[in-house]
C-alpha cells in the first residue's frame, strides 16, 4: 500500500511538472510554425482601397495591388502598385513603391475578434520614395494560403508596444502564390 501512494505522488509531481511546461512549449512551437510557414514566400493581395495617401485634390482611397515576397531570414519585400480611385479593378497603374522590412515574429495574442494570432514586429529597411518609416507593431495570422495583419484603429495605432494593433479583418488578407 505504502508503494502505491508513492507512486499515486511521483505521478501527479510528473503530471503538474509538464504542465507547467507546456505554455511555454506551444508559444515557442507557435512562433516556429508561423516562421516556417512564411519562410520563402510569394503573396498578393487584390485590388483594394488604400487612403493613406489621400491628397485635397484627390479626397478619396488610392486603389492598390501589393505582391510580398518572405525569404527565410523573414525578410519581406512589398510591391505596392497604385491606382487612381475610379479604378475600381486596377487596369492602369499610376505608379509603384517598394518596401522592404524584417519581420520579428513575438508569442501569441487573443484579438479583439478572439482569435489567437502572433505578434508582429516589423522594422522598415527601405522604402523606394524616401519616407520615414517607424516601426510597426502588429498582429500576423496565418490560416491555409491566407495570411492577414492587424489593421489600425484611433486607440492601436501601431506605433509602440503599448499601441499595438488589436484587430485583424478576416476580409483584408495576402493569398499564396507559388512560382
Amino acid at each position: 500500500m505504502k508503494n502505491s501512494w508513492t507512486m499515486i505522488a511521483l505521478s501527479l509531481l510528473g503530471l503538474f511538472a509538464c504542465g507547467g511546461s507546456e505554455e511555454d512549449s506551444e508559444t515557442g512551437a507557435s512562433i516556429d510554425n508561423s516562421k516556417t510557414s512564411l519562410f520563402n514566400t510569394y503573396r498578393e493581395k487584390g485590388c483594394s482601397p488604400y487612403n493613406k495617401l489621400a491628397s485635397d485634390e484627390l479626397k478619396d482611397a488610392w486603389n492598390v495591388k501589393i505582391e510580398l515576397s518572405i525569404d527565410s531570414s523573414l525578410k519581406a519585400t512589398y510591391r505596392t502598385e497604385y491606382f487612381h480611385p475610379t479604378d475600381k479593378t486596377c487596369d492602369l497603374m499610376m505608379f509603384d513603391t517598394l518596401d522592404m522590412s524584417k519581420f520579428d515574429i513575438k508569442g501569441k495574442v487573443t484579438t479583439d475578434e478572439g482569435i489567437k494570432v502572433n505578434a508582429l514586429n516589423e522594422t522598415f529597411t527601405y522604402n523606394s520614395d524616401n519616407r520615414d518609416l517607424p516601426p510597426n507593431y502588429t498582429l500576423i495570422y496565418i490560416a491555409s494560403e491566407k495570411l492577414y495583419f492587424g489593421y489600425q484603429t484611433p486607440e492601436n495605432s501601431g506605433e509602440t508596444l503599448k499601441k499595438r494593433h488589436s484587430s485583424i479583418s478576416l476580409e483584408n488578407y495576402f493569398r499564396q502564390v507559388l512560382k
